[in-house]
């Protein structure tokens, strides 16, 4: 009796372990912050700092890694044009894009068009500047501390017009494809 019943517990045993080599797991991605620091430390770690008006945020695409032999790394989330007011640290032109990962678990910064905002960003993957949730970005009428001990920012001295160069990039490639087909 005792060994039939060794030998069913044997078996339930087995079908589990094997239908547990069929379960894929879920990726699953948290977003978890060490306390940022003070604002100069902050601007010191950075490599930009400034404030800005948003005039476009465009959800980024994925539709590289469909093509063969792309090795590098993907990158989902928004990509963000600034109109910048003020800077303090690495941005001169007139307007600047930033890289904000997904929302959610992935850190992002759900960024308002036609909002002000205090940003502090860094270059990561593929040398773009990006920022998200773990740095000082703030609103601008909530980064008031910030503000006061960066002091007053510089200008923008160049002038330049992202949003233009995004529409005759895509339309660029509208007509290569058009003329490929």
């Amino acid at each position: 009796m005792i060994f039939r019943n060794v030998q069913g517990i044997f078996i339930i045993f087995s079908f589990v372990l094997l239908f547990t080599f069929f379960i894929q797991p879920f990726p699953a991605s948290a977003c978890s912050c060490a306390r940022p620091p003070d604002p100069l430390t902050a601007k010191d770690q950075s490599a930009a700092v400034f404030t800005g008006k948003v005039l476009q945020v465009n959800e980024r695409t994925d539709w590289l890694r469909w093509l063969p032999f792309w090795d590098k790394p993907e990158r989902g989330g928004f990509d963000v044009i600034f109109e910048v007011q003020s800077t303090w640290k690495g941005v001169d032109q007139t307007q600047v894009q930033i890289v904000t990962s997904g929302l959610g678990g992935s850190c992002g910064i759900p960024f308002q068009p036609g909002q002000e905002y205090l940003v502090y960003a860094s270059y990561w993957e593929l040398n773009e500047l990006e920022t998200n949730i773990c740095t000082r970005t703030a609103i601008k009428s909530d980064a008031g501390e910030d503000l006061q001990a960066l002091g007053p920012g510089a200008m923008p001295i160049r002038s330049t017009n992202l949003v233009w160069t995004d529409y005759v990039f895509t339309g660029i490639v509208v007509i290569i494809a058009v003329g490929i087909l």
